[in-house]
């Protein structure tokens, strides 16, 4: 047993008590010592003189229940050592029990009277042939003549401690009784101690309330003792318990109508009995809780109670402890089994009118709440049994005869009907439990969760329309009663079975919807689920309708911003910084954070997936549709359902079937792909360059289609980017270079729709700002008028004429040493087309350029810096001087050399070019 308080007493007063104490305890240690000096030397009469003596130091009231406790248990030791004493002198007749019984009856005092009597009785019970129901009659008679608060609880409990190991059990009716007198006995203590316990209250003046209902926290275990001896009587089961215990612990509780009896006496019910006792006897508990005073302390004791039904759900049940002679272990004991928490858990510092006006019914709320979490911990161990109900299958861990929920939610409605007055946070902390309820007894009926959320959604409207904003409480109990089914599903996809999930999530304020959003979207990724219909993507992207377009309560920091031009459309998904579901600040609210949250919905679209391309295709459609609306928030999530759909488009080309049906489907596939890039450049203008690319994937896919029309409207909406949008000179030069390279690799236009789009690709390298660049551009645009087996004149006469305006802006360019590169890169250039078989490309054009290249070289100064010329087109970085080009001209010399070496067929040809010397 401890006793422990929120704050100290004034230091004078603890002086005075620990002044007090030391003298009794004194007075107590004298007296004990001459006791048990009597006894040793057998003088009884003399030694119960000095026992009577140290007892009467237990008639004070001058001692808080503090140090009251530290004198009892002092004497207490004394005490084992009279009760070792009397049953030896009985073993060696020296002295009968019986008679020691009646001569301990003539103390002069009540409390050393009734102390010893209980002593020699305790001892007397003990024998196998004594009258132990008259002598727990008389007992409990004689202890009614003690009516102090303090001295009538310990007189009380001493009398509970001594006699619990000798109370009669077994059903039989026989002349000491049976476990039906051991109930009586140790009810109509347990009744007589709770009225003691009220009355301290009223003791003393009002002013020094505060004081005594810290004083009853710290004595509430003496009373919570007996009903821990009642759960551990041998022979007790499901029937004794509901018919002889229950119902009278019930209207003992409701007949007090003190509040802080009620919390606690029901509190205690709760932990001392087994569960399955609880499980069969809910209807009549439920209604006991509706009677209780409407009054209440806010005692905070919900989360330590919360603590202890997690703690049962991962233990499994013990054994009740064995039982000792001890009074410090059965205090201990019984303050573990009990649910003893400290004292501080009550409000003291509340004045008594302050208490007069507290929230209603939180008793009632706290009860309630701790009988729905001990049936979840219950079924979550396992360790349901029937203990003696009638026979049912066990579903879950539930009886099927046991209509768990119904009797929850009937008395959960008449409760919140009877009370209207309760605040929503009470209502919503019930639900909270109710839904967890279900979900760990009743996985498979989403209709009992969604009854409950209907229910809180109803009640939650109600109370917006009378009293406004929720408080911060019920904010926190929303956030578990949403969350907690996207915890406990397997897939976040059951949400879509529960109607009343959407429009609950919806009233939610902002951070509370983005939170949830966030995490019905990380359950899905985490778990791999696939979607694969139509209308669960539609479903499920409404309920994170808040991550895909702006809310009309979003604060200012959350509506996004277009990012940089050098942001990655799919960024990585880094979990760890990603805001937890159960946050209600905005702290997190930055671009960094959206980006975050949108690359989780690119991530989401990946899993829309089906094996039926049509049906893939209106996947794809009902996301786009979702998240067409998402302003800013589209250049995240776009290219993910671009992708898509281009990896669909390849499914289709593999099908064997392709008629005119198919021609039809994949058209609508690729005008699909082009509203969306579309859409994503008209609302984005900084993602430009991407836009470009990605017209150029979907051109190309089309092309290899045979869909000629489409990849045509793709590559002009290409050019068109590049002319509209694209202004950086690095971007000009890479976008043109991505371009001319797909439009090399495609094949299947029709020779004036292909010629019309190189032809515009090569006019638009030619007008780069940069020489450089230009230069590249057009000698790399050379390739889209030679491919091999080409062997149209014209063709191959306009490759010779890119490489010469090649040449001529090369020799344009103020900075020699960039020149001379160039023409080296533009030699390597017609190399190429000379192996491929380009005529117009001869030996004699190549001799020219080598000679050209020559020259230009020998009137270079190795010792002159030539500053570099500043382009976006050049793969070296060097230092300005000549030898990087030198190095490059005789690389390439060594190849053509290596060539004219080679015995390869085709080889040969090499040989009329004429080679510089390489020294």
């Amino acid at each position: 047993m401890t006793f422990t308080t929120h704050s100290p007493p004034p230091s004078g007063h603890s002086e005075d008590q620990n002044k007090l104490l030391d003298t009794v305890l004194g007075i107590v240690k004298v007296q004990s010592h001459h006791m048990k000096n009597c006894l040793n030397d057998n003088k009884l009469m003399d030694g119960l003189k000095y026992a009577s003596n140290m007892l009467a130091e237990l008639r004070t009231s001058s001692l808080a229940p503090k140090a009251y406790y530290q004198l009892y248990m002092s004497i207490f030791d004394s005490l084992r050592y009279l009760t070792a004493y009397f049953i030896e002198v009985h073993q060696t007749d020296k002295h009968h029990l019986a008679d020691l019984y009646e001569l301990v009856q003539y103390a002069g005092n009540i409390i050393p009277r009734l102390y010893l009597m209980i002593t020699v009785g305790a001892a007397y019970m003990g024998l196998p042939d004594a009258p132990i129901r008259e002598i727990m009659r008389d007992m409990m008679e004689m202890t009614r003549g003690v009516q102090h608060p303090i001295r009538g609880l310990f007189l009380r409990h001493y009398l509970c401690g001594q006699t619990r190991n000798y109370l009669p059990v077994g059903m039989d009716i026989e002349p000491n009784g049976g476990i039906h007198e051991s109930i009586q006995f140790t009810l109509t203590n347990f009744m007589e101690m709770n009225k003691l316990w009220i009355r301290l209250q009223h003791q003393g003046h009002s002013r020094d309330r505060n004081k005594r209902d810290i004083e009853r926290g710290e004595l509430r275990i003496l009373v919570g003792s007996n009903l821990e001896r009642l759960s551990q009587l041998d022979g007790l089961d499901l029937d004794v318990y509901r018919s002889a215990i229950l119902p009278e612990l019930l209207n003992e509780a409701i007949s007090c109508r003190d509040v802080l009896a009620q919390e606690y006496l029901m509190d205690v019910i709760i932990q001392v009995f087994p569960d399955e006792f609880h499980l069969h006897t809910l209807e009549p508990f439920l209604s006991a809780i509706a009677q209780l005073h409407p009054n209440q302390q806010q005692q905070q004791q919900q989360q330590q109670q919360q603590q202890q039904q997690h703690k049962q759900q991962h233990d499994e049940p013990s054994e009740p402890s064995e039982q000792t002679d001890d009074c410090v272990d059965q205090t201990n004991h019984g303050a573990k089994d009990a649910g003893h928490v400290d004292v501080g858990d009550a409000n003291h510092g509340d004045t008594a009118s302050d208490k007069e006006n507290k929230e209603m019914d939180q008793v009632d709320l706290d009860v309630e709440e701790q009988c729905i979490e001990t049936d979840v911990a219950q079924h979550n161990n396992g360790s349901i049994d029937d203990g003696g109900a009638p026979d049912g299958e066990i579903v879950n861990g539930i009886p099927s005869n046991v209509e768990l929920f119904k009797m929850f939610w009937e008395q959960i409605i008449v409760f919140v009907e009877a009370r209207p007055d309760l605040s929503i946070d009470d209502i919503t902390e019930l639900l909270v439990s109710l839904v967890n309820l279900c979900l760990s007894c009743y996985p498979d009926r989403l209709d009992y969760v969604d009854q409950i959320l209907l229910y809180c959604k109803d009640q939650c409207e109600g109370h917006v329309n009378s009293r406004g904003k929720v408080t911060q409480a019920t904010q926190t109990n929303l956030i578990s009663l949403l969350s907690a089914p996207i915890q406990k599903y397997e897939s976040a996809l059951t949400l879509l079975m529960l109607p009343n999930y959407g429009p609950l999530l919806q009233q939610q304020p902002y951070n509370t919807r983005r939170g949830l959003a966030l995490g019905i979207v990380t359950n899905i990724l985490t778990k791999s689920i696939t979607i694969s219909a139509p209308e669960d993507v539609h479903n499920i992207l409404e309920l994170c309708d808040i991550l895909l377009r702006d809310q009309k309560d979003a604060p200012p920091a959350t509506i996004p911003k277009a990012p940089s031009s050098h942001y990655d459309p799919l960024p990585k998904y880094t979990r760890s910084h990603l805001p937890k579901y159960n946050e209600l600040d905005d702290d997190d609210d930055d671009g960094t954070n959206i980006s975050e949250e949108q690359g989780l919905i690119a991530k989401l679209i990946q899993l829309f997936h089906s094996d039926d391309d049509d049906t893939q295709f209106l996947l794809l459609s009902a996301a786009r549709r979702q998240i067409a609306d998402g302003g800013a928030r589209i250049r995240y999530t776009f290219p993910s359902l671009i992708f898509a759909a281009l990896k669909l488009s390849h499914r289709y080309q593999t099908q064997d079937e392709q008629n005119d049906i198919w021609e039809k489907k994949v058209s609508t596939l690729y005008r699909f792909i082009h509203q969306v890039i579309t859409n994503l450049y008209t609302n984005s203008s900084e993602s430009a360059d991407f836009c470009l690319r990605y017209y150029l994937m979907a051109g190309q896919n089309a092309c290899s289609s045979g869909f000629e029309d489409s990849a045509y409207e793709f590559f002009t909406q290409a050019l068109s980017v590049y002319e509209e949008s694209i202004s950086n000179s690095k971007s000009q030069f890479e976008a043109i270079t991505s371009i001319i390279g797909v439009l090399g690799q495609t094949s299947g236009f029709s020779i004036d729709n292909y010629n019309v789009l190189i032809t515009k690709a090569a006019l638009h390298g030619s007008k780069l700002l940069k020489k450089p660049d230009q230069c590249r551009a057009v000698y790399l645009a050379s390739q889209l008028w030679w491919k091999t087996g080409n062997d149209d004149a014209g063709n191959r006469k306009r490759t010779l004429e890119c490489l010469q305006k090649s040449l001529k802006v090369a020799d344009s360019c103020m900075d020699r040493v960039t020149s001379l590169e160039l023409f080296v890169e533009i030699l390597n250039q017609c190399i190429y087309y000379y192996d491929q078989g380009n005529d117009v490309i001869t030996a004699k054009y190549i001799n020219g350029l080598i000679d050209l290249i020559q020259a230009h070289l020998s009137d270079l100064d190795e010792t002159d810096l030539y500053p570099f010329t500043s382009n976006s087109s050049s793969l070296l970085q060097h230092d300005g001087s000549a030898k990087h080009v030198r190095r490059y001209f005789m690389s390439t010399i060594r190849l053509l050399k290596s060539r004219q070496d080679s015995e390869e067929e085709g080889r040969s040809k090499y040989k009329d070019i004429v080679l510089v010397s390489m020294d």
